[in-house]
């Protein structure tokens, strides 16, 4: 398994489940170093839609039952509200304060009562803290860990029979699962000569920051999500069990692709991410604005990670064609932690049984829809080479 994540790590929890005793992680730096480390862990059962409404709802119910196996301290059932912050300034003329106090009947104590107002989104929302959860799935798959940077696959005509691993010896394998993220770019230096693959993934760079708590929030918690702001924010707000505030939605992201996600880049690994310290000040502003415990307290955590997403949004689960047991596991946009107990079992169901009995289709997620088109218009010599333009 490449990538110590939470792909990564449900993958290699589900294939314990099935029977399999042996299974590898290779981790460039360190289990839930990226996203699946800094992420929120909003989780929302009934947001799905299309091809993604199963992926949602098999993952949400998963994400309960693994909270009783693994005894996770984080995992709690949540409500969600919607906030609009600034309620003085969307007046006309604008106001330091609303003209008239909101009514707010949703609204928790520990926001703003004069100038911030709430309504009930979703009563049956949850949250984990990714980490936690990243962590637990890994102590309990029992899975060998290999730190050392993916260098490319060894193939026998098909199949991948081991990992280069920079620094370690070849990694032999029966199969393997590609979880790197964002970095699975590199997926496609390796394959994409021999099978045409194409994984076109960019990373949303993103900062966040954690607040120490409050007595009335740890007795009142819900998860926010407010209206655009003065200050360019979106916050996603989310208390957690140990009373600490996370927020991202700060706006300012970053689209990377490319060169800087490889070897050389700005960003070819999880250890270079800082968090942008004037999204971060944002974050502050409005944070403070909505909730008077945090005014004059600066974060206790500030940090930066990337989300890996597809043309389509789309995760890329399944099986590379023109291999026959390469799997791709990557993409997963802002879903990441709610969708990999579900990504995690399909890996295993895939493996284990050579199809997918979690969801109805793995059609839609499929690596296919990336692959790269031979030409069939143009000169040709005879049917053995293709020669100049093609289109």
């Amino acid at each position: 398994v490449l990538g110590g994540g939470l792909q990564g790590c449900a993958t290699a929890y589900y294939l314990k489940q099935r029977g399999f005793d042996d299974v590898t992680i290779v981790e460039r730096t360190e289990v839930a170093a990226a996203a699946s480390g800094k992420g929120g862990g909003f989780l929302a059962g009934g947001w799905g839609s299309g091809p993604t409404k199963a992926l949602h709802e098999k993952s949400f119910d998963l994400h309960a039952q693994l909270a009783k196996d693994l005894n996770l301290e984080s995992y709690r059932k949540i409500k969600t509200l919607s906030v609009t912050g600034e309620l003085g300034l969307r007046e006309w003329p604008p106001r330091e304060k609303a003209s008239s106090l909101p009514k707010t009947p949703d609204s928790p104590a520990w926001l703003d009562a004069e100038d911030t107002g709430a309504r009930l989104m979703d009563p049956g929302t949850a949250q984990v803290v990714p980490a936690e959860l990243c962590k637990k799935l890994f102590e309990a798959s029992g899975a060998k860990l290999v730190v050392g940077a993916a260098r490319g696959l060894e193939m026998d005509e098909d199949a991948c029979v081991g990992v280069n691993v920079e620094g370690a010896a070849t990694v032999p394998c029966d199969a393997v699962v590609c979880a790197m993220g964002v970095w699975s770019v590199l997926l496609e230096d390796w394959l994409g000569e021999a099978t045409g693959l194409q994984v076109p993934l960019e990373g949303v760079y993103s900062s966040s920051v954690v607040f120490k708590g409050d007595a009335a929030v740890a007795e009142d918690p819900c998860a926010l999500f407010c209206a655009e702001d003065s200050n360019g924010c979106h916050l996603e707000v989310y208390p957690r069990v140990d009373g600490s505030v996370y927020l991202c939605g700060i706006g300012g992201s970053d689209h990377v692709r490319g060169a800087r996600l490889r070897e050389g880049g700005d960003l070819q690994d999880a250890t270079m991410m800082k968090a942008n310290p004037s999204r971060v000040a944002a974050a502050v502003a409005s944070f403070s604005g909505m909730a008077p415990f945090a005014r004059g307290q600066a974060p206790a955590v500030e940090q930066a990670c990337m989300r890996p997403c597809a043309p389509d949004a789309l995760p890329v689960l399944g099986v590379v064609p023109g291999t026959s047991n390469v799997v791709c596991a990557y993409g997963h946009n802002c879903w990441g932690i709610l969708w990999a107990p579900v990504t995690g079992l399909i890996m295993s169901e895939l493996l284990a049984d050579g199809k997918v009995s979690a969801i109805p289709s793995l059609d839609p997620f499929s690596p296919a829809r990336f692959m790269r088109r031979a030409a069939k218009r143009g000169r040709a010599r005879g049917d053995a080479e293709r020669v100049g333009e093609q289109w």
